[in-house]
């Protein structure tokens, strides 16, 4: 099952050079996943009381997404297994590619407080569509070379009382040389989630070709990679 949605880009979701934050762009793609997920949970009690909770980001960036663009999202569940959900984001304006993704979510059970097994007729219910994109594999280094503090507000918080998984985008823009115009690839992995803390920690290495990062509090991280190429 598919789901598309049209979208005009509002000024106000883009940075100061007028492209679209990877932020916001998430944003889309998971209001589209969110009403998709809804109509089919609906007629599953059992949902009730569980929630899906992002655990990675991989987006291929074919061509900046400017303000006043207007863009087709679509979206489609690829396979679930235990207690993750993988689906595809593909991302057109005028009808050509310029963003493609993969997010990987996990179930979590809000009364048990942790992950649980997605059931047989829910993954039945998604229903499963090929691939077309995978995302890359990468493995988080542990010889970063630059760090930077970053303060927590408190309108970083969401609902479930974790910094929202889109502000560790905002904290990505703290880095100098991260730039969302010549941005080509970006993978986030939410390791744990951020909750409670004052400030987070930025650890990161970088190239000309790209950055290696990692996002951390006192015993909670992410980590990812962002390249230019």
């Amino acid at each position: 099952m598919k789901e598309v949605a049209n979208y005009k880009i509002l000024p106000m979701l883009c940075n100061e050079r007028g492209v679209i934050t990877v932020k916001n762009l998430t944003g889309l793609m998971l209001d589209l996943a969110f009403r998709q997920s809804e109509k089919i949970e609906k007629n599953f009690p059992i949902m009730d009381k569980k929630v899906w909770l992002i655990y990675s980001w991989d987006i291929e960036f074919i061509s900046p997404i400017y303000g006043e663009d207007e863009i087709e999202i679509t979206t489609f569940p690829t396979n679930m297994k235990r207690f993750y959900a993988y689906r595809n984001f593909e991302i057109r304006r005028d009808g050509d590619l310029v963003a493609i993704a993969e997010a990987c979510l996990i179930l979590y059970d809000l009364e048990k407080q942790r992950a649980s097994i997605i059931d047989k007729e829910i993954a039945k219910a998604f229903g499963t569509n090929e691939k077309t994109y995978s995302g890359k594999a990468y493995k988080m280094g542990d010889d970063f070379d630059r760090e930077r503090k970053i303060q927590i507000r408190r309108a970083d918080f969401d609902k479930n009382l974790h910094v929202n998984n889109g502000i560790y985008f905002d904290f990505l823009r703290e880095i100098e040389a991260f730039d969302e115009v010549e941005l080509s690839y970006i993978k986030l992995v939410y390791k744990n989630e951020i909750r409670k803390e004052d400030e987070v920690l930025i650890l990161y290495k970088k190239d000309e070709k790209q950055i290696e990062f990692k996002i951390e509090s006192h015993i909670n991280h992410a980590y990812g990679v962002v390249s230019y190429v």
